[in-house]
């Protein structure tokens, strides 16, 4: 499965992330069919600025509000501390404002609280979620979400309830599948040759690999991307991302800003 640098905050410079930017899954990855193999090639990406937001207008409600996944909260100090429960003392881990690019750190609220937001994170283990002030970020709204059916290899973005891209994708093999869930956009790469293994633009996700601890030496995480291998698009070929063609990848990356919602099912 192809990667991009993980967005968890880690001592790690810009150059050695891209060294292991799309680097191999493990140390002794299987054979696999035709130019799936192009995952394992060393790639270097370049962030690039995603589709922006709109900024929140208005204060943040008293009474606990369940959202749709559409308002985005961006780091707006140092490093964000996140709590457990609004309120409940020492924050069990603090997440830089700027990812190993510098791009800026995002994160998919899910509930507003008075002045606290329970949102989606951007780390392991998938799914994870906590509390964050208000105070420490900026909120937008967007109406963006897509939508990833794996058994149908089909991509779609909504518009709110309009559908506005639906492709067939290339999806993770049955022994290292693409973890199902609701994760969102965290980071829009470009790759330096769009005619390597990403293709014209990757976005990471939330998501991570629940089968590679480890990328030779990078993290797992779980990208949407362009393919050099444009025959394999509608297999379950790769060792987790999700591959689009190239001119697919290129509207999406025109779409959706960061902080989309991507809900991945069965």
């Amino acid at each position: 499965m192809t990667t991009v640098p993980r967005i968890k905050a880690r001592m790690i410079g810009a150059a050695a992330a891209l060294a292991v930017v799309a680097s191999a899954c493990g140390g002794s990855p299987p054979a696999l069919p035709g130019d799936a193999e192009a995952d394992y090639a060393a790639v270097d990406l370049a962030p690039v600025t995603a589709p922006e937001p709109v900024e929140r207008q208005g204060n943040l409600v008293a009474e606990p509000v369940k959202r749709q996944g559409n308002l985005v909260a961006e780091a707006a100090v140092t490093r964000v501390p996140v709590f457990r429960q609004p309120q409940a003392g020492d924050p069990f881990v603090r997440l830089e404002r700027q990812g190993i690019f510098g791009e800026p750190r995002v994160f998919l609220v899910q509930e507003e609280r008075g002045d606290w937001l329970r949102a989606l994170l951007p780390m392991e283990p998938n799914g994870s979620e906590g509390w964050i002030r208000a105070r420490d970020v900026t909120l937008s709204d967007h109406s963006y979400r897509i939508r990833v059916d794996l058994t149908a290899r089909r991509l779609t973005v909504f518009e709110d309830d309009r559908v506005v891209l639906r492709e067939t994708v290339a999806v993770g093999m049955p022994g290292s599948p693409t973890p199902t869930g609701l994760f969102f956009t965290t980071v829009l790469a470009k790759p330096n040759d769009p005619s390597g293994p990403y293709g014209r633009f990757a976005y990471g996700l939330s998501a991570y690999s629940e089968v590679y601890e480890e990328f030779a030496g990078g993290d797992g995480q779980v990208a949407i991307h362009g393919t050099n291998a444009p025959s394999l698009i509608g297999q379950a070929v790769s060792h987790g991302c999700i591959r689009m063609a190239n001119p697919a990848i290129t509207r999406l990356a025109r779409l959706v800003p960061l902080g989309t919602p991507v809900r991945i099912t069965d």
